[in-house]
């Protein structure tokens, strides 16, 4: 299909509490931290405000409280230039909420309570079927309401419009879904539970993601890893994208920075391996940046990504 720029993302939100210590506590230990940060955001916050501010036309679904933070949400997507038709107030319950805990080296763990994204229903994605339909591509992250999530991705497929899931938190689900999703992708954990094979390097990468294609992905899987940069694997071959070289201070926001930025390559007409090299090198703007600096903060300018793009390449 034409890629026409817009890119329709089912977002979630959270108030988020972070904390870092010099390591993370073991079962049943305390440890002293020395930094604690609240703010929101969440997956489909991320994925949204990322790929809007690498250039796509984003629209949307989501549910946030009547509070403080589903306001701050609310704010963040008119300040990014979002279409909020289909965000929606719920006033009978909270904003999802997400403990995230950080050691010195930027890695991290999260708990997350859903709050008012579990509230998504397939009557908001009927209502927002217009919406859809005029979009290249739609992104998917699992921290909704599962039956809404799947009927979502059905639904797009089912109008001609590319999908790419991003699944995490990893749930169980009817294999048949495989089949609807034109792109997906895991990091390395996400990875290894859903193909079975533990993803440790390169090689094992691209055995899982020839696994998921064989499930019935259609196009492409990209296995994000951390440090060790990403893994393209197509149905005719796989390519080995490393790390930008840029110092590691805040991994939180890396892989919701990725997916949405690769969304945005991808409504943009990229081709693959452009789309993540896009993502690559703005992802590394998130996890460079300090420990109090905001998407709005950390994004590159056009500029200067198109300077780190041509440096990345040079690596290739």
């Amino acid at each position: 299909m034409n890629k026409n720029n817009k890119a329709f993302i089912l977002g979630s939100y959270h108030c988020c509490y972070s904390f870092t210590a010099k390591e993370m506590p073991s079962m049943g230990e305390t440890v002293m931290g020395y930094r604690f940060k609240m703010s929101g955001g969440a997956k489909g916050h991320g994925q949204m405000l990322a790929a809007a501010l690498a250039g796509a036309k984003v629209s949307g679904i989501m549910r946030v409280g009547d509070d403080e933070y589903g306001h701050l949400c609310i704010k963040d997507f008119e300040r990014a230039g979002i279409d909020c038709t289909h965000v929606k107030i719920d006033k009978d319950h909270a904003t999802g909420a997400a403990g995230v805990m950080l050691n010195e080296r930027g890695e991290n763990i999260i708990i997350v309570v859903p709050g008012a994204n579990a509230q998504i229903t397939a009557r908001d994605i009927d209502d927002a079927k217009p919406m859809i339909r005029g979009c290249s591509v739609a992104g998917f992250q699992f921290e909704n309401n599962f039956d809404a999530i799947e009927y979502a991705i059905k639904e797009a497929h089912a109008l001609g419009v590319e999908t790419m899931v991003d699944p995490a938190p990893v749930v169980e689900f009817d294999e048949e879904l495989y089949r609807y999703i034109t792109y997906m992708k895991p990091n390395e954990h996400e990875a290894s539970l859903l193909s079975g094979i533990q993803v440790s390097d390169y090689e094992t990468a691209v055995r899982a993601g020839r696994i998921l294609l064989d499930k019935g992905v259609n196009k492409a899987v990209v296995i994000t890893m951390g440090g060790s940069g990403a893994v393209l694997v197509e149905r005719n071959g796989e390519k080995v994208f490393p790390c930008a070289p840029v110092p590691v201070r805040d991994t939180t926001s890396a892989g919701d920075t990725f997916a949405g930025a690769f969304v945005a390559g991808l409504a943009s007409g990229m081709e693959l391996s452009e789309a993540v090299i896009h993502a690559v090198c703005i992802a590394a703007c998130a996890v460079k940046r300090g420990p109090q600096e905001s998407i709005f903060e950390f994004f590159p300018k056009e500029e200067e990504l198109e300077t780190m793009k041509e440096n990345y390449r040079k690596i290739l």
